[in-house]
């Protein structure tokens, strides 16, 4: 089984990640030590972790402990980075972690071909989302790759230490530029322990499931520096609007952006792909086939926070109460007024993440 970071392919299988490469599951023995737990630990979207128990020991014994994540500039916040900064935001807020956050610009160069002037206004923009959704930037460290010269140092480091062998093995033959690109991110993932940020601690890095080789080559580098294994928790993969494959940027007409217009937002899910049946008298018979409904996943996901409520759509669509038009427009309802709120917030924001990405390169 490969995992590709760059590819848009859905991993279905998901136990074949336990089998294969080592994951534990989100079980109640990590839930029950979460006391606030939201919506995505609540309902399995994070469902998998490395190590997740040891971060959570040294959290709660009032050691310092930070959480790491990032987003490659090459696209405005999709609903899969909402779920990565979401999580971040519950362990900042939670257990009081430090967030270090890198804006992957040289990434986009390698992955992209976008020059480092093409992606700054994608990271002020990125940024804004992100202190929207809520990350107090007071306990938090934000900058770009390419002025981060402590991940760069650590690259060629890491390098001596890496083998081609290694890097074919994690992602198959890639250009040289994506290995490096990986090396690089390494030097993202092991930054919060670089002594200028108080040495060795432990570390979660929340990312979805394509990322997993990153952490395993992180997983596999921090000891030979005298640095802690990071952790790591996964979330599932949300469906593009088309459903046919994982909700990602290279894609633009599938997925759907915090930047979107909230009318055009409207049109995206009222095309969204459901579990409808063929006809209205079939679908009143047998009921939707729920298990395939990107619209209610839009749900699950992101837009209904009450269990009651989400229970009580999925049980009218299982048994034919409700049609997929009307379904449709009442969540499409509910994605509009989410745009309309954060976009309101993001606007008055962008200024200071104008503000954090200068202070990067200084």
């Amino acid at each position: 089984m490969k995992i590709d970071p760059w590819s848009n392919d859905l991993l279905l299988d998901y136990e074949k990640l336990f089998k294969e490469f080592g994951m534990q599951h989100v079980d109640e023995r990590i839930l029950s030590r979460i006391a606030g737990k939201n919506m995505l630990w609540r309902r399995g979207i994070v469902f998998a972790h490395r190590d997740l128990d040891k971060w959570l020991d040294a959290a709660q014994k009032g050691k310092p402990v930070a959480a790491m994540s990032g987003i490659k500039p090459s696209g405005e916040f999709h609903l899969g980075s909402k779920l990565t900064a979401e999580e971040l935001v519950f362990f900042q807020k939670e257990f009081n972690a430090k967030v270090f956050y890198a804006v992957a610009d040289l990434e986009a160069y390698a992955d992209n071909g976008l020059t480092l002037e093409q992606s700054a206004e994608l990271a002020v923009s990125n940024v804004a989302d992100l202190l929207a959704l809520g990350l107090d930037e007071k306990n938090a460290y934000i900058y770009r790759q390419s002025e981060e010269r402590r991940v760069m140092n650590f690259a060629y480091l890491a390098a001596r230490k890496t083998t081609l062998a290694t890097l074919q093995a994690l992602y198959g033959d890639k250009n040289m530029g994506l290995y490096f690109a990986t090396l690089t991110q390494a030097g993202d993932i092991l930054l919060p322990q670089h002594e200028d940020f108080g040495g060795p601690k432990n570390v979660v890095v929340p990312v979805g499931i394509d990322q997993d080789p990153h952490i395993r080559l992180c997983r596999d580098l921090a000891p030979k520096f005298g640095l802690m294994l990071p952790s790591s928790t996964y979330h599932a993969f949300m469906k593009s609007l088309t459903g046919e494959s994982k909700m990602g940027k290279r894609d633009p007409s599938s997925l759907l952006t915090l930047a979107d217009e909230p009318e055009a937002a409207r049109k995206k899910v009222m095309s969204a792909f459901t579990g409808g049946r063929a006809t209205v008298e079939e679908q009143k018979k047998k009921g939707g086939e729920v298990e395939k409904c990107v619209v209610f996943d839009l749900c699950v996901f992101h837009f209904e926070e009450d269990d009651k409520e989400l229970a009580e759509r999925k049980r009218k669509c299982l048994v034919g109460e409700i049609m997929c038009g009307q379904c449709k427009k009442e969540v499409a309802e509910k994605v509009v007024n989410y745009l309309k709120a954060h976009q309101e917030k993001k606007r008055k924001l962008i200024p200071k993440a104008r503000k954090l990405l200068g202070k990067s390169s200084e």
